[in-house]
């Protein structure tokens, strides 16, 4: 019996197709696979991620029977927006996502830039600076980073009370850390944060969907040139502009990562440093005392007698790095005037330098247990004030210092029997109280003097009428009489 050889089947052109896209599928995972570098988990979610493209439809065409027409299969169809829909979220979900990242901190130093290991890493800084003059800190930061090759990306200044501006630079990851030392002595640094974040991942992934998305679009090209049914043509436009878009979002995606790679930011605010203030201090003690005793040697709370002086002793201290000028002394309880002062010890009151110490003293009469007119034989509060305007060098008038102490004091009341004079002058002021009571209510009567006099006429027209009326009756009385 003789075999028979039956004709091997020839591969449609479909088949070609699909094929071609498979080799093609793999080529390119290969070269990413050795693009990766030393990433070996970067390496195996490529690969695996190619492979599984790889084991997708090649082809969402058939070529149809002997009209040569080209029609659109609706299950290949499904099967390819369902991968490059998977894709596209990947991506996006990829670059909002933080992978693995070298992340340093640093607040006063500046880390080395690790050698280049073949990774995918974005640099950052954040220095904040303080400067008497932020216009000239500023084009000196701009001067340092046009050194070393970068340039001024942004810039915000604000004069508003404190001058403050913002700077962001962009520089080769080569100068990073050498441009971060520059920047940190344009003024008192205060803080600064570094951080390096490694992107290889990210890249490594959006590089394979960009060569996946490539392939979709060049094969959708060739169906599009080879179709000739106008519905098919539509459907195959349409989807090919969905797909070219995705295609531009990945890259546009790829490009703003790889400018953030090579370019480094940095950004610096500088904020006006508030000149330095000459420290203001003013040291008031108070005493009293009485008879002959040194007032300064005296007590914050006593005790005097009824009649007699009581001595004040206020000891004035600038403890600060500025003059005190316009010194003023007063107390709502005493009502002296700064003429009423003595000084003792020091020039004068009025104007104190720094390390200067001046004391004075004052002397009040204390007569019937009042002094400056107040009541004392229940217990006096004295409070004391000083105000004073501080002076720098330069003449420049600071806030103005105010302190204050507080005295204490007790007048004895008087206890002797009243004499001869004390009678006298008690009865003169009796009687002086009589004739101010006799005053007052003259006075009050005054304005109704008018008013009293016309009642006292009417009252007098009244009696006499009534006082003629009462005669005349008695004489008509007594012509009956005699009748």
């Amino acid at each position: 019996m003789t075999a028979t050889a039956h004709p091997r089947p020839r591969p449609t052109v479909a088949a070609w197709w699909r094929w071609l896209a498979v080799a093609a599928v793999v080529l390119l995972a290969s070269t990413a696979c050795i693009g990766a570098g030393s990433d070996d988990s970067g390496d195996s979610e490529a690969f695996t991620m190619e492979a599984a493209s790889a084991d997708e439809p090649a082809s969402e065409m058939e070529l149809m029977s002997d009209e040569g027409d080209f029609d659109m299969a609706d299950d290949d169809m499904a099967d390819e927006e369902m991968s490059l829909g998977g894709a596209a979220a990947s991506a996006e979900s990829a670059t909002v996502r933080q992978t693995e990242s070298d992340s340093a901190t640093a607040s006063g130093g500046t880390p080395a830039v690790p050698a280049d290991l073949g990774r995918d890493i974005i640099y950052t800084a954040w220095i904040s600076v303080e400067a008497i003059d932020v216009s000239a800190a500023a084009a000196e930061a701009t001067s340092i980073i046009e050194s070393v090759g970068g340039f001024t990306f942004a810039q915000q200044t604000s004069t508003r009370g404190r001058a403050h501006t913002t700077l962001t630079f962009k520089v080769r990851p080569e100068k990073f850390a050498a441009a971060l030392e520059r920047l940190s002595g344009v003024g008192e640094l205060m803080e600064q944060n570094v951080s390096a974040e490694d992107v290889t991942d990210i890249v490594v992934d959006l590089g394979s969907r960009i060569g996946t998305a490539e392939i979709s679009v060049d094969r959708l090209r060739e169906f599009l040139s080879r179709a000739e049914d106008a519905k098919g043509v539509a459907e195959l436009e349409r989807e090919l502009s969905d797909r070219e878009t995705n295609l531009e979002r990945l890259r546009g995606q790829l490009r703003s990562l790889r400018d953030r790679v090579d370019l480094a930011t940095i950004t610096l605010n500088i904020d006006e440093a508030a000149a330095a203030v000459p420290t203001s201090a003013l040291r008031m003690r108070a005493w009293l005392s009485t008879g002959d005793e040194d007032p300064c040697l005296g007590f914050t709370e006593l005790v005097a007698p009824p009649e007699g002086d009581v001595k004040f002793c206020f000891e004035l201290e600038n403890r600060g790095e500025t003059t005190l000028t316009d010194v003023r002394l007063s107390s709502d309880a005493l009502r002296f005037a700064m003429g009423d002062l003595g000084v003792t010890e020091g020039t004068e009151i009025e104007r104190i330098e720094p390390g200067d110490r001046v004391v004075t003293t004052l002397t009040e009469p204390v007569s019937e247990g009042r002094i400056a007119g107040r009541v004392a034989t229940r217990g006096l509060e004295i409070d004391i004030q000083v105000r004073a305007v501080p002076v720098t060098d330069a003449g420049d008038e600071l806030a103005q210092l105010a302190r204050d102490a507080g005295l204490y004091l007790y007048v004895e009341e008087d206890d002797s029997p009243p004499g001869f004079g004390d009678a006298l002058s008690g009865g003169a002021g009796a009687l002086l109280a009589v004739g101010n009571a006799v005053m007052l209510v003259i006075a009050a009567l005054l304005p109704f003097l008018p008013i009293i006099a016309v009642l006292i006429a009417a009252a007098w027209w009244w009696l006499r009428r009534r006082r003629n009326r009462r005669a005349a009756r008695s004489v008509d009385t007594s012509s009956q009489d005699d009748d």
